[in-house]
């Protein structure tokens, strides 16, 4: 009586087949991955800006003096006016990114009891991103900050 002998492992079918499924799941899941990344780049990004905007009012407010946020080089910088202190600088974003203001300013100042000096609405934008995530920042005189998510442009 023969025995037969057998061996564990797999056929070149089997790992074909595999490898197939893999790729088609991947094939699937880059594009949503992508819009996923975008969604929390415009997230971040908002969220800085909206972070800074309240940091300005706060140093102005304890520190008695006019605080502007300025545009520069695809980022923004934080600075006490009269002290000439720079409180904060944010780098260059990223190159997906749009920050443009209605009233065509290149800065936002917050005097020393907190009001804006003069009002605007700054609108953030981030191409590749899918749903709500991009948002535009009313400027009160009142010092208050209105935020409104914009639907994102599909491109």
């Amino acid at each position: 009586m023969s025995a037969r002998k057998y061996i564990n492992g797999f056929t070149m079918l089997e790992l074909m087949v595999t490898l197939a499924i893999v790729g088609i799941i991947a094939a699937i899941a880059v594009p949503s991955m992508s819009n996923m990344l975008s969604n929390s780049k415009a997230e971040r990004i908002t969220g800085l800006f909206k972070q800074d905007l309240q940091f300005a009012r706060s140093h102005a407010i304890s520190r008695g003096e006019v605080v502007r946020i300025s545009a520069i080089d695809g980022g923004w910088n934080i600075i006490a006016e009269t002290s000439n202190d720079t409180l904060r600088v944010r780098d260059i974003l990223d190159d997906t990114i749009t920050v443009t203001s209605a009233e065509g300013l290149d800065s936002v100042a917050f005097t020393a009891t907190g009001q804006i000096e003069s009002t605007d609405t700054i609108t953030i934008r981030t191409s590749g991103c899918t749903g709500n995530e991009d948002k535009s920042f009313s400027l009160l005189r009142s010092g208050q900050i209105a935020e409104t998510e914009l639907a994102c442009i599909t491109q």
